[in-house]
């Protein structure tokens, strides 16, 4: 399949809205679009991952689709959009079955609208059929998605661009890429691309507003929510398709209170992340348990809910930080978590400790 690219001519005098990863969040795509005060005068790019994972895929979708048949929005694939093409095999049904009654999807939102019963012992051939007939419009929506979006400053994309010339890319190459700002690459214009959280690039603090290297030409937007337990959605704010003068809003789904004391940032900060990730359980203590980072043997307080196990038995943290974050008397922070020793909190985007009290 040749990679697909839409140049669309973009007035000088409006505005660009970039939002990645919607990930079916309506509620928190809808807020976010309120709070960056978006109107029919404003272009909106989408950067892929409309759908999957989050709570209202089938809604995300036609709310989108509603958007591109009045105003100005245009959308990339990303690599969970993928899921719809299931739909259109003729095999690998046992396989999406089995995806659908373990995750959040758009095939199981239309089958949940439809009244149909999805169980172990379902055909899903069947029911593949019933969706491609009853759902087709927004069926072709998803497999209709560019895969680049290009403009004379401007490159979009959900996951990386190469350097290089963009129509010898291939469709895997745009949608299926990690880490792309660690990659080293520069460009001559202006990449931005969504697909792998901010939240996961800094290496001394978990930080999940969008990233801006203006010396590499590169910024990436995902600010990780629904991916990862303190994720937000960030809308990258562009004045207008000549303009570097970026800014960006973001919306959360945490409950919001106010610090009734002040505390300092800590003097040391560690993160733990994939795939450094593995750790044992010395003690616990309620809703803590005090662990072992296997690669460091260093040892963190970390919440009993952040831990699973493996498929291969060992214990694996989500990603964890023990920095203590800056916060001053009536603040507002966002509570990922209330522990009993200590609240996991995010202010301007990062996370980190709050050991005070909070209304």
């Amino acid at each position: 399949m040749a990679i697909q690219i839409f140049q669309p001519k973009l007035d000088n005098k409006r505005r660009i809205i970039v939002v990645s990863d919607i990930l079916g969040n309506y509620d928190a795509f809808t807020r976010l679009l309120e709070k960056v005060h978006y109107t029919r005068e404003d272009y909106l790019i989408l950067l892929g991952n409309l759908v999957e994972r989050g709570p209202e895929s089938l809604r995300t979708l036609r709310y989108i689709m509603e958007l591109s048949a009045s105003r100005r929005v245009f959308a990339v694939t990303g690599d969970m959009d993928l899921l719809s093409r299931e739909v259109f095999r003729a095999d690998r049904n046992h396989e999406l079955l089995q995806y659908v009654l373990r995750n959040r999807s758009i095939v199981r939102d239309m089958c949940a609208e439809l009244g149909i019963r999805l169980a172990p012992d379902v055909n899903m051939h069947s029911i593949k059929l019933e969706l491609r007939e009853v759902y087709a419009a927004e069926l072709e929506f998803l497999q209709s998605l560019p895969h680049v979006i290009e403009t004379p400053n401007f490159v979009f994309a959900h996951a990386q661009i190469l350097p290089g010339d963009l129509n010898e890319m291939e469709p895997r190459d745009v949608y299926r890429a990690d880490a792309f700002l660690s990659k080293g690459f520069s460009f001559d214009r202006y990449v931005v691309v969504g697909h792998w959280p901010t939240l996961r690039y800094k290496e001394y603090k978990r930080c999940a507003n969008p990233i801006i290297q203006r010396s590499r030409k590169i910024i990436c937007v995902d600010g990780g929510m629904t991916v990862l337990r303190d994720g937000q959605m960030n809308a990258l704010v562009i004045p207008n398709c000549e303009s570097e003068d970026f800014s960006f809003v973001s919306v959360d789904d945490f409950p919001k209170k106010k610090a009734l004391n002040s505390q300092n940032a800590g003097l040391e900060r560690h993160l733990i992340q994939e795939p450094d990730n593995r750790v044992k359980v010395l003690q616990t203590s309620g809703d803590m348990c005090y662990c072992r980072q296997e690669k460091t043997e260093k040892n963190y307080w970390i919440p009993k809910v952040f831990l699973k196990k493996g498929a291969d038995g060992f214990l694996y943290t989500e990603d964890y930080t023990d920095y203590q974050l800056r916060v001053t008397f009536e603040d507002e922070v966002s509570v990922v978590l209330e522990t009993s020793r200590g609240t996991l909190i995010k202010r301007d985007g990062v996370t980190g400790w709050y050991y005070g009290m909070l209304e």
